[in-house]
């Protein structure tokens, strides 16, 4: 994997910006929130098109400056409640830097909040997908920061385009012959587009790949604009709409990955609840006092490699924003063999944003040469994630499922003495303890046991956690945790497992100690794991009931990005995700 971006410069003259790059206009006016309404929301009826749908999806070819989203956001603004929501998808090649935006905005007084939100959550200048939540907008924005032409590796569909206003001989990029395909294929049956280019060529391209297309009026003194609409539909493709009436939603399983799909459907103003067998919310392998969230990086496009930096990119965003992410001053990488020195050598040399992860120089580790630092890394707090995920959200507790009972358009779980819930679709996120035969076969169970061991007064105000191919937390609690044993024996051996956790610290952190651990406690539980490492979610052979899992000892950051997946999945919403990553995350026990 490697970080493609490239700074890009942007001059500007009051509020007239013009990219250096393309050497050419942001926005072609001095009224450009005028202009952006003209030529984007109200040419393409964006307020009368979120009253005529639950989910409006619009696709962008040139985030910029992000005015248009900002603008869309404020023209809809009142029209947003409970059962509205506003998905806008966005690719952008060259983003700014959060400086230059920050002083971009502070020309709009009109924006402020909305720019602030934007700003604080805007995610690393990297290349890949980033997921954005705007909950006081039921809204998700999704930057794809890429050139356009990765437009092909995705499958959605747009009711809106705003397409790139660059003007062609400018920036060719946005308007070749692949992108406007991909830009007709990801567009519904009457969606529309707009921009500000009126140039002939790029008006008869637009007709070839099937838009209907018009000049209109342009803004100001601008003499022409193109819109147009697609009237075609394409054969392969079935339009066809079903039921995605799915409420009330059991969710069977009170772990990380039951809260993370509570999250998603409230969210989304979905009534569920959750069903476990233990007392309360993390009562199995999610129990632990804390939990790492750090990505795995790789040298290539590995499917595993953009799953790992995806999820935790969104997780660990998650986390941050539900205030259950204890202070940090980040994860240090100890590679502790030959072949992972090699790798983050090599890694380095692939210029990942420093907010990411460097090599990191410090006079305690002046002996290491391979040491990094993830700064952005860290723990979560696991018990108050799980609150916070699972606000507002029922738990039926002592609840085993041993029976259910499939009948027209409702389910019907029991448990072993009779006891009885109904609901109309159910998940399946009890990790290793799902029942279903198919699911069983690909299930790995594999144990861990975390270790709890006394403060030490070194650490206490450091706030830094170490990774050596096992883990030391930073101070939480009074305590640190370490860990975790991986075993395929699923027996309670606990003073052992201690014993091995402490003969794990790396030596460094042992003579900080001065080698005199005080074991308060630890924690043994059993984690569902995959012979791919590739966690999955799909659907059974009974209508509604789906499942999720397989998310191994990385749950914390696997599991609220594949919940959201799975979410999106039942809904029927656009799934911002490369194709052949999400071939390989969903099985489809009916097929």
């Amino acid at each position: 994997m490697e970080n493609k971006l490239k700074k890009i410069s942007v001059v500007s003259s009051d509020k007239i910006l013009k990219s250096k790059k393309f050497n050419d206009f942001y926005f072609n006016s001095i009224n450009p929130t005028n202009e952006c309404k003209y030529v984007y929301i109200n040419a393409n009826n964006v307020i009368q098109k979120i009253k005529q749908t639950s989910n409006l999806v619009i696709g962008e070819l040139g985030f910029g400056i992000g005015l248009n989203f900002l603008m869309t956001i404020k023209s809809l603004e009142n029209k947003l409640i409970n059962n509205k929501q506003l998905h806008y998808i966005s690719f952008e090649g060259y983003p700014l830097e959060h400086k230059q935006l920050k002083e971009i905005y502070s020309n709009f007084k009109e924006l402020n909040i909305i720019s602030d939100r934007l700003i604080k959550r805007l995610p690393l200048k990297m290349s890949g997908i980033h997921d954005i939540y705007f909950p006081e907008y039921n809204t998700y924005l999704t930057l794809v920061y890429d050139e356009f032409r990765s437009l092909k590796k995705f499958s959605f569909m747009a009711d809106i385009w705003y397409l790139d206003g660059f003007a062609p001989k400018k920036n060719s990029s946005a308007w070749t012959k692949e992108v406007l395909e991909n830009v007709y294929k990801n567009t519904k049956f009457e969606g529309t587009f707009s921009t500000f280019t009126s140039a002939t060529k790029v008006k008869k391209d637009l007709m070839k790949v099937g838009f209907d297309v018009t000049k209109k009026k342009g803004f100001s003194h601008k003499r022409e604009m193109l819109l147009g609409i697609k009237r075609r539909s394409l054969k392969n493709i079935n339009f066809s709409l079903y039921d995605v009436n799915i409420e009330p939603v059991a969710i069977v399983g009170g772990g990380i990955t039951g809260a993370s799909l509570a999250f998603a459907l409230k969210k989304r103003n979905i009534e569920c609840f959750i069903v476990d067998k233990g007392q309360e919310l993390g009562s199995g392998a999610s129990g632990n006092l804390v939990a790492f969230q750090i990505p795995k990086l790789t040298l290539d496009d590995s499917i595993y490699g953009i799953f790992s930096l995806r999820s935790y990119l969104f997780s660990r965003n998650l986390a941050i924003n539900l205030r259950s992410a204890p202070i940090s001053n980040g994860v240090i990488i100890f590679p502790n063999r030959d072949r992972e020195k090699k790798k983050f050598e090599e890694l380095l040399k692939l210029k990942w944003p420093h907010e990411l992860f460097y090599n990191h120089k410090s006079f305690d580790f002046k002996e290491f040469k391979n040491l990094h630092l993830f700064p952005n890394s860290g723990i979560v707090d696991t018990k108050k994630f799980l609150m916070n995920l699972t606000k507002s959200v029922k738990l039926i507790n002592n609840f085993n499922v041993e029976k259910i009972i499939h009948l027209k358009n409702k389910k019907v779980l029991y448990d072993s003495i009779g006891n009885s819930i109904t609901a109309k679709t159910l998940i399946w996120a009890n990790g290793y303890e799902v029942k279903n035969k198919f699911l069983k076969e690909i299930c790995i169970p594999t144990s861990g046991q975390v270790t709890y061991i006394k403060y030490n007064k070194n650490f206490l105000n450091e706030k830094l956690n170490y990774s050596y191919g096992n883990y030391f937390s930073q101070e939480f609690n009074g305590l640190h945790q370490i860990g975790s044993t991986f075993s395929k024996d699923l027996n309670h051996y606990r003073e052992y497992y201690n014993k091995l956790n402490i003969e794990n610290i790396a030596l460094f952190l042992k003579e900080k100690f001065q080698n005199k651990f005080e074991v308060v406690s630890s924690r043994f539980s059993i984690r569902s794991s995959t012979s791919n490492r590739l966690p999955y979610f799909g659907s059974l052979e009974k209508e509604n009931e789906y499942f999720i899992g397989g998310m191994g000892a990385w749950g914390f950051t696997y599991a609220p990005f594949l919940s959201e997946l799975l979410v999106s999945h039942i809904l029927q919403e656009p799934k911002i995700i490369e194709k052949k990553l999400l071939e390989k995350l969903i099985l489809d026990y009916r097929i």
